[in-house]
């Protein structure tokens, strides 16, 4: 059970100062923007889907160069509640000298199944898992398609479980995960699974343990609030990080203040930007998208078309 996931995070909305037109590569770096991208779903409730990719303040040039970490929200929860969360500690690590790179903040909400878990729904409904892994790396990554070295994700509560699971999903495409008051266990409160037993196909596809063979193909920081008490999440960092140990894959662990909330998180940033650790990403090229090895749709995925970009400052 969800036990007062999402009650103490603290949702704040962002000042829209100017529209553009631009690309990411093209926009001014001069100072860390955040732009709004709306990508086309394979998928029935949300068609499209908005993503925010926050850029450092790095020359134009090297936009195509930064690796980039997916950020996953929780729920109840939005991309905005979890930029106001990390956008200023990112932009003081940055400052200070870390390793800048690419934010993005996709919404990971659904309409037919609330609680979405970042999954494919088992009605087709949500596709979120398939359009993460191929419309959103495919359009925000278009200048230069990454390699999984430098391609990462990073999740909070819900999101926390999204990114574990979907990065044992598709260890091809990301090298780190990171996951903050996550979880490792199926917790499915609105049927996005469906309504069969926890060893039916899409319930064993959704449960980390399945995966935990190829869990060391990925690097892992789990973070856990000495001060959450959440039901659900309580204990989890430390549990998975038993199993990690089992099939000798690289983790780190941390425990830290604030709670279930975005202040966890914050407190947070600065650790796992040390942490994290980077290949070389080289200049662009004609390298093909990327493509799920596993994914669950038969049918095609359309093509990823960005429309109105919005920057925040």
């Amino acid at each position: 059970m969800k036990l007062g996931r999402g009650l103490l995070i603290a949702l704040c909305s962002l000042t829209l100062v100017a529209a553009s037109e631009q690309s990411i590569t093209d926009a001014q770096t001069t100072k860390a923007t955040i732009v709004e991208l709306h990508i086309k779903s394979p998928e029935k409730d949300f068609p499209i889907r908005n993503v925010w990719v926050m850029t450092p303040p790095v020359p134009a040039n090297q936009v195509d160069l930064l690796p980039v970490v997916y950020m996953l929200h929780g729920w109840p929860g939005s991309p905005n509640g979890l930029i106001a969360g990390v956008e200023a500690p990112l932009e003081a690590a940055f400052a200070k000298g870390a390793a800048p790179f690419i934010a993005v903040f996709p919404d990971g909400n659904a309409l037919t199944h609330s609680d979405s878990e970042w999954a494919d729904s088992y009605d087709g409904r949500a596709k979120i898992e398939t359009w993460l892994t191929t419309n959103v790396i495919q359009t925000v990554e278009a200048g230069n398609i990454r390699s999984r070295d430098d391609r990462a994700l990073l999740g909070f509560s819900m999101g926390g479980y999204g990114a574990a699971i979907i990065g044992l999903h598709h260890p091809e495409l990301y090298g780190q995960v990171i996951t903050l008051a996550g979880y490792f266990v199926v917790d499915d409160l609105t049927n996005a699974f469906g309504s069969g037993a926890e060893t039916d196909p899409k319930h064993k596809y959704q449960t980390p343990a399945t995966y935990l063979k190829v869990a060391n193909k990925v690097k892992w920081f789990l973070g856990e609030s000495t001060q959450d008490y959440t039901q659900l999440i309580r204990g989890q960092a430390l549990a998975w990080a038993l199993k990690l140990k089992s099939v000798k894959a690289t983790y780190a662990t941390s425990f830290l203040p604030g709670g279930h909330s975005y202040v966890f998180v914050a407190n947070e940033i600065p650790g796992v930007l040390k942490w994290l650790k980077w290949g070389v990403v080289t200049p662009p090229t004609n390298t093909p998208s990327p493509l799920p090895s596993n994914s669950q749709s038969s049918s095609p995925i359309p093509t990823p078309t960005p429309s109105v970009h919005t920057i925040f400052n």
